[in-house]
């Protein structure tokens, strides 16, 4: 796409073409084929002469049929002989050996012309004088003398037929032509209009500081000399982009990889646009800015993508986090290893320093927790100092690859691989029933050393029954892996037999005479344990009846 280019190109009045001519002027005005291009022009000619600021008003007359249009400045202004020898002589130009100018052909002021005014009108002031320019659109002007002046500064003023309705598309035209062009201008830019119908004008402030749109990842570089400014970072998408600005003005930008799937834009006032200005121009100083900004991208960005990662993890922001994480996958940005940061689902106890909600690569150890949310799981992990890394379940398997390619650590899922085991109170008829079952297998096998009641929550929140860990304080939450969990509490190191007051099987035994159930029980534990067999269940039943034929 022309850079130049914009739907109000259509919109210009056919007898321009008749007017205009048909030499090279011609040629250079059509080379503006956006008739908005004269902002970016004129607001680089007031930054090339100096001004602190520019100021740009757009007012409409219904009566006349006119917008007018200007662009203010306070810079140095011109003398009658910039005016006839610089201004009006195309490809001659003050500026050509001055880096700290802009413009270099001299052909930029006639893009006034590209949007076909009835007049362009000049108002400067230098040297105590004021000076007033007429440029018609047949190309012949009148230079006036407007007598003594106190200041310095350009205003120029074109003045464009233009109905009621046509206003305010113009107005959103230029304000999105200057955005574009001028929206990291050196000086302030402040644009005022005022659209027929609307009460209050538009006021805005174009101009901003040099950073990359929509960046997740940006990392500043300023080269030696102070001339030359790198920005780099990456976007959501990893799409590539370059922008090329002198002094904050856009001179090309483009989305070929020039350095890869990053976002970088360079700013230099050595930079130069091509005779046709819609190219930047490809010279030692392009090369440089370029080799400049390899640097910001293999050295400067991954230190700044491990430093929004950790920002990212430490605010909670998950969303951003793996954004991020995905962002720098695509576009190859390879962060230190041991500079990663990860999310915790629950923050850890940090001492003086307070809570702590992401985990450095470095912290984790050889086994490590994640999970997709907060649960008495992960909060009993934390308690204990153990970080738990988060992830959506979908993207488990994701973050186990990158922590361990990162780290060597292996991740295991919490509610897959831990049970919370948290001790009820035990009611009379719990401790019959206890009491029996411990009695049965006592008689018909071997007794754990004891059994507990209580409420189970994670990987075998279903379950009957698990083996619990001896060391464990039996009054207390604990955790268990599932290794401890399936080991048999009955064999000849005798553990503790866990048994989850919210399974059904357990709430129907308790509603059945208490030797039934534990006769039931009994046998359907020692079945899951596959220590269950004819003599086994026959002792069982022999022993429940006994204690039935005494009782009776």
């Amino acid at each position: 796409m022309d850079p130049y280019r914009s739907d109000l190109a259509s919109q210009r009045d056919a007898r321009s073409e008749e007017l205009r001519d048909s030499g090279i002027v011609g040629d250079i005005i059509s080379q503006f084929t956006d008739p908005l291009a004269f902002f970016r022009e004129l607001v680089q000619n007031s930054i090339d002469a100096g001004t602190p600021s520019v100021e740009i008003r757009l007012e409409h007359d219904d009566g006349a049929g006119l917008l007018r249009v200007s662009v203010r400045d306070r810079g140095e202004g011109m003398t009658r002989d910039i005016l006839e020898n610089q201004l009006l002589v195309l490809f001659r130009s003050t500026k050509e050996q001055d880096d700290s100018k802009i413009g270099k052909f001299g052909i930029g002021f006639a893009s006034v012309l590209a949007p076909n005014p009835e007049v362009v009108a000049v108002h400067t002031s230098r040297d105590g004088r004021r000076l007033v320019l007429h440029l018609n659109r047949d190309l012949t002007y009148q230079l006036y003398d407007a007598g003594p002046a106190t200041q310095t500064g350009t205003t120029v003023e074109l003045d464009l037929a233009m109905r009621t309705d046509e206003v305010e598309a113009f107005v959103r035209s230029s304000i999105t032509a200057l955005e574009r062009w001028c929206r990291h201008a050196s000086v302030p830019i402040q644009l005022t209009a005022q659209v027929p119908g609307q009460a209050d004008p538009i006021a805005i402030r174009v101009d901003r500081p040099l950073g990359l749109e929509g960046a997740l990842v940006e990392a500043h570089g300023r080269a030696d000399d102070g001339k030359l400014v790198a920005v780099v970072g990456i976007t959501a998408t990893a799409a590539a982009y370059t922008g090329f600005f002198n002094h904050g003005l856009m001179l090309h930008e483009t989305t070929d990889p020039l350095l890869g799937r990053v976002a970088l834009k360079l700013q230099d006032s050595r930079l130069g646009h091509t005779l046709s200005r819609d190219d930047v121009r490809r010279d030692a100083h392009f090369t440089r800015a370029l080799a400049f900004a390899r640097t910001r991208v293999e050295r400067d960005h991954p230190a700044a993508a491990a430093t929004a990662l950790r920002i990212a993890a430490e605010a909670g922001d998950h969303a951003r986090w793996w954004t991020l994480v995905v962002a720098l996958g695509e576009s190859k940005v390879e962060v230190p290893r041991r500079a990663w940061s990860f999310p915790l689902v629950e923050p850890l106890v940090a001492g003086p320093a307070g809570e702590r909600r992401a985990a450095a690569a470095s912290s984790l150890g050889k086994r490590g927790w994640v999970s997709h949310r907060s649960s008495k799981l992960t909060g009993m992990l934390a308690a204990a100092g153990t970080p738990v890394l988060h992830a959506e379940i979908k993207n488990h398997l994701f973050l186990k690859t990158l922590v361990d390619s990162v780290t060597g650590c292996e991740l295991r899922d919490v509610e897959r691989e831990l049970t919370c085991v948290t001790p009820v109170e035990v009611g009379s008829e719990d401790e019959v029933l206890l009491a029996m079952m411990h009695e049965l297998f006592a008689t018909a096998y071997r007794a754990p050393s004891a059994i507990v009641l209580a409420k189970l929550d994670g990987a075998h929140a279903d379950v009957l029954a698990v083996t619990g860990d001896a060391a464990a304080d039996p009054t207390m939450p604990h955790l268990l892996d599932r290794e401890q969990v399936v080991h048999n509490p009955f064999g000849r190191r005798r553990l503790p037999l866990v048994i989850s007051t919210q399974h059904e099987w357990y709430r129907a035994a308790r509603l059945l005479d208490p030797r039934l159930g534990a006769a039931h029980l009994a046998r359907v534990l020692l079945l899951q344990h596959r220590v269950l067999d004819v003599v086994r269940s026959t002792t069982i039943l022999e022993h429940a009846l006994d204690q039935i034929g005494v009782d009776t």
